[in-house]
C-alpha cells in the first residue's frame, strides 16, 4: 500500500520567517493562484518525462524507473522576469511592481530599489551579495503525512530544464516533513543576468523516501486550510531559526535513518 501524502499550496513565507512582514495578517492559504482553475498540480516525473524518455534503452530499467516513480515535478504559477546587474547584484528590470517584490521573490543575496528612492538590500539581513543573485520564490507546497510514521523525507531537487533554459541553479535540500513541519519551496542562485520562468515550467522535483514499500502517493488537501494544529507547529518550525540558529537541523539529524548502517550485518 502506498505511504498517503497530502499537500496544500501557500504563498509567502509562514509567520516567523526572515522576510515576513510582521504587520501582514494575509492568509497564506488564500490566493488566487490556489483555485482550482489556476492552480498547476505538480505531476508525478515519470508522466510528465515519459515523451522525453520512452524508447530510450534506460527507459524499462527497474533502477531508474524505481528512483523517479517516486519522484513529482512542481510547476511555476505566475510568469516571473529579471534582469539585474552582475557587478552591484541591483535588480533592474522585472514583470511586477518593485514595491511588491516580496510577492513574488524572498532576496537572500541581491538589492531592489523599492520605491521612493529607497533601496532594500540583503545586506539588512547579514546575507550581502557576493556576485549572483541569490533568491527563494514565495510559491510553497506544505505537506504532511495523515498517519503519524516518523521518518518520511523529501529531496528538493533541481528539474534538468530548468538550468538549462533558464541559468538559474536550484539550492537543492532534504529533510523529513513527517517531523518537522517546513514547506517545499523554489530556491535559487542565478548564473546570468536576465532570466525568465514562465507559467507552468517546471520549478524543481520533490523525491519522497522512507516509507513502507517506498510507494506513495501526492495529493492536494481537500480543504483550503491544513489542519489547525500543523499550522501552529509550522508557523513555530519556520520561526524557530531565528530565536536560536543551527538549533532546527540538530533537533532531527540524530534521528537520520542513514546513522545506522543498512549492511552492518557485514561486519
Amino acid at each position: 500500500m502506498a505511504t498517503k501524502i497530502y499537500y496544500a499550496p501557500c504563498y509567502h513565507a509562514p509567520v516567523g520567517y526572515i522576510e515576513q512582514n510582521p504587520l501582514d495578517n494575509t492568509d497564506i492559504w488564500d490566493h488566487p493562484l490556489h483555485s482550482e482553475h489556476a492552480f498547476i498540480p505538480p505531476m508525478r516525473m515519470t508522466d510528465y518525462e515519459k515523451g522525453k524518455h520512452e524508447g530510450h534503452s534506460y527507459f524499462d530499467c527497474p533502477a531508474w524507473k524505481s528512483y523517479w516513480a517516486n519522484s513529482w515535478v512542481v510547476f511555476n504559477q505566475v510568469d516571473l522576469e529579471i534582469e539585474y546587474d552582475k557587478e552591484s547584484g541591483m535588480i533592474q528590470k522585472t514583470n511586477f511592481q518593485n514595491t511588491r517584490f516580496r510577492d513574488h521573490i524572498l532576496i537572500n543575496e541581491g538589492k531592489i530599489m523599492e520605491g521612493g528612492g529607497q533601496v532594500w538590500s540583503s545586506s539588512y539581513i547579514g546575507t550581502p551579495y557576493k556576485g549572483n543573485l541569490v533568491f527563494q520564490m514565495p510559491q510553497l507546497l506544505f505537506m504532511w503525512l495523515p498517519k503519524k510514521e516518523k521518518n518520511i523525507w523529501c529531496e528538493l531537487a533541481a528539474h534538468p530544464e530548468t538550468f538549462h533554459e533558464t541559468g538559474l541553479e536550484y539550492i537543492a535540500n532534504e529533510y523529513p516533513f513527517s517531523r518537522w513541519m517546513r514547506p517545499a519551496n523554489a530556491a535559487y542562485k542565478a548564473h546570468g543576468s536576465k532570466f525568465k520562468l514562465k507559467r507552468g515550467a517546471p520549478l524543481y522535483t520533490i523525491r519522497f523516501r522512507g516509507g513502507k514499500n517506498n510507494a506513495y502517493s501526492f495529493q492536494r488537501y481537500d480543504k483550503p486550510h491544513p489542519p489547525r494544529e500543523l499550522q501552529v507547529r509550522l508557523n513555530q518550525h519556520q520561526a524557530l531559526k531565528q530565536w536560536q540558529p543551527g538549533i532546527s537541523w540538530n533537533l532531527f539529524k540524530k534521528d537520520i535513518e542513514e546513522s545506522k548502517c543498512p549492511y552492518k550485518f557485514w561486519k
